[in-house]
């Protein structure tokens, strides 16, 4: 009997098309929404069965079902921070739509069609201070052969040293604008 694949997202309708500035504010609205009804209710546990938990049991949190706590976690914040870059780009750079990737998805996590209906493609992603630079190195090399592109990430990781190193990167590629997200 074939394995039936579970639903683990709720707003998938959002990333599975191009968007206007309007869909990116009803975006934004759902899935605060869903973070604001759909709670996760965290264990009472000692701090070995809690970590166990946190990646193994399957719970409901925000947008997102039938995954752990650990990797509802990571998602969340990848798409806090690609929905912010949405945001920006419609107010800060002249674009026309935007289709938005999820993280567990192959291909660029942004896709823009500007306003004279060129495509540049970017790339987003949430990450500690410690796991920047790799991070950053990963994504803006992606970016070689390409005339512009856009990388957005969260504003939290970036410590003077990340500053720096980030400044350094920024003029090696200057095709590419960075997108930097309160996240």
């Amino acid at each position: 009997m074939a394995k039936t694949k579970k639903q683990t997202f709720l707003l998938a309708h959002y990333f599975d098309r191009t968007l206007s500035q309007a869909d990116i504010v009803f975006l934004d609205k759902d899935y605060k929404e869903l973070l604001r009804t759909n709670q996760l209710t965290i264990p009472q546990v000692d701090t070995l069965k809690l970590m166990l938990w946190s990646k193994r049991e399957e719970v409901c949190c925000g947008p997102y079902i039938n995954l752990s706590f650990f990797e509802i976690s990571n998602r969340i914040y990848s798409d806090l921070v690609l929905i912010e870059a949405a945001q920006k780009l419609f107010t800060d750079h002249s674009i026309r739509t935007i289709r938005l990737n999820m993280s567990n998805k192959g291909g660029n996590d942004i896709i823009v069609i500007d306003k004279t209906g060129n495509e540049v493609l970017g790339e987003a992603f949430n990450t500690a201070t410690s796991f920047f630079q790799i991070k950053f190195r990963t994504e803006i090399k992606k970016f070689e052969e390409r005339t512009a592109g856009f990388v957005a990430f969260n504003r939290s990781a970036l410590d003077d040293s990340n500053k720096y190193f980030l400044d350094r990167q920024l003029k090696k590629y200057p095709n590419v604008t960075p997108i930097i997200c309160e996240i």
